[in-house]
């Protein structure tokens, strides 16, 4: 028998195909299979509403053995959602549960003869929540209903009480999940402690990583299209269609720039850049603003300014825009809850505010203190090289798999 044969086999379930990279599911799963199929035999299994592309499943295939997707279908979940007034479970829950589906992918996940399973995210916990004949283990990522709930804060009237009443079923929902899974994993301590399960000190923190090889400093990406400045103070990266990122955006250019402008006699001169930007992205254009949507090489952007700002306001959870700023060298500026997540003391490596004042004089000393940067800068990508590469980010989870399959395999010995 080969080694490869001999390796425990694993089953993952996802809400999204992990392609293209524009989402933070996507990359923390992207990644975790190219770890993961060193120690396991992979089965994926996606849930998609949309066409996969034969350029993406090939893409896809040097991480595991086998790729199934599972088509959603949008009238379907639209109906969902308009029943939901009948139902007690969060609207992305019933977005992503298909009930005729659930049998078909059970039946094809238990084909597989998996030692264990891995399901991403409370999307997919209504098809294998009660799986009991394979070891079942529950990315839950991030503490969602946190989310809903700081989201409600800063949304427009009129998405307020939606985004209560989802934060109120995500707090039912993640209070109860985790008693139908043999374990669980979440992505910061942080968000461990915000979960609401009374037996939250049994779920595995596995954070994110980084590319280390892809994220360098010395990197020598093709030159920003669409910029018109030369030089930007600052630049933001995210996915500018994500509700969190689209208020961060938002918060730069209407409250610190303005600030920083008082502070400083000068207008800040801002580069915002990612996938899918919203209209209230592309409003926030100006003569100091630019606001570009998808590019070639994320790393132009990260690269395009000294100094990046993250100020996640409202989400919870790791974030990865964070760890690859800090990969290239840059000098960054965040958040106590985004720097929090981190779950590790990073010294002087990078800065926070939390307020509109103490981000734009935090930004002002910065632009100034060209020492600080460089220092900052060196103590960031040391931090991501010793705790942030995806090896050493997976390995949590990588022991956790091992030890529920090494279970399984003997009880049925």
């Amino acid at each position: 028998m080969s080694g490869s044969e001999q390796k425990p086999r694993l089953a993952v379930l996802t809400p999204r195909f992990p392609l293209p990279l524009n989402k933070g599911d996507r990359l923390r799963i992207f990644h975790q299979l190219e770890e993961l199929h060193r120690h396991f035999q992979v089965d994926l299994h996606c849930l998609t509403f949309r066409k996969i592309s034969t350029e993406d499943l090939s893409a896809i295939q040097g991480r595991c053995e086998q790729v199934t997707v599972h088509k959603l279908n949008w009238w379907k979940a639209a109906f969902r959602l308009g029943w939901s007034v009948f139902s007690r479970r969060p609207f992305q829950v019933l977005l992503f549960t298909e009930r005729h589906l659930v049998r078909s992918i059970r039946k094809e996940i238990l084909n597989g003869q998996p030692d264990v399973l891995l399901a991403q995210m409370v999307r997919t916990a209504e098809y294998v929540k009660d799986l009991d004949a394979v070891p079942h283990v529950l990315d839950i990522m991030d503490t969602l209903h946190a989310g809903a709930e700081r989201e409600a804060e800063r949304a427009p009237w009129w998405k307020k009480p939606l985004l209560r009443e989802e934060g109120r079923r995500l707090l039912r929902y993640e209070h109860r999940m985790p008693q139908y899974f043999d374990a669980c994993t979440i992505i910061s301590e942080q968000d461990r402690q915000l979960l609401p399960h009374p037996d939250k000190e049994r779920i595995t923190v596995v954070p994110n990583g980084v590319d280390t090889d892809f994220f360098h400093p010395e990197a020598s990406p093709p030159p920003l299209e669409g910029a018109h400045h030369r030089q930007y103070d600052v630049s933001f990266c995210g996915n500018l269609g994500y509700a969190p990122n689209v208020v961060a955006a938002r918060f730069l250019a209407q409250d610190v720039a303005p600030v920083f402008e008082r502070i400083t006699g000068r207008p800040l001169v801002l580069l915002i850049c990612g996938a899918q930007p919203a209209a209230a992205v592309k409003a926030l254009s100006s003569d100091h603003v630019d606001v570009i949507g998808d590019v070639a090489d994320i790393r132009s952007a990260y690269l395009a300014a000294p100094i990046f700002v993250a100020p996640m306001l409202v989400n919870t959870g790791l974030q990865n825009k964070l760890l690859e700023a800090m990969a290239l060298e840059r000098a960054c500026l965040t958040t106590t809850r985004a720097l929090g997540a981190l779950g590790i003391d990073v010294g002087d490596a990078v800065a926070t505010a939390n307020d509109a004042s103490t981000f734009a004089a935090q930004i002002a000393d910065l632009t100034l203190d060209e020492d600080r940067r460089m220092r900052m800068g060196r103590a960031a990508i040391q931090v991501v090289q010793t705790a942030f590469t995806w090896s050493a980010a997976s390995a949590p989870l990588v022991g956790l798999l091992h030890n529920q399959a090494r279970s399984f395999r003997a009880g049925r010995a």
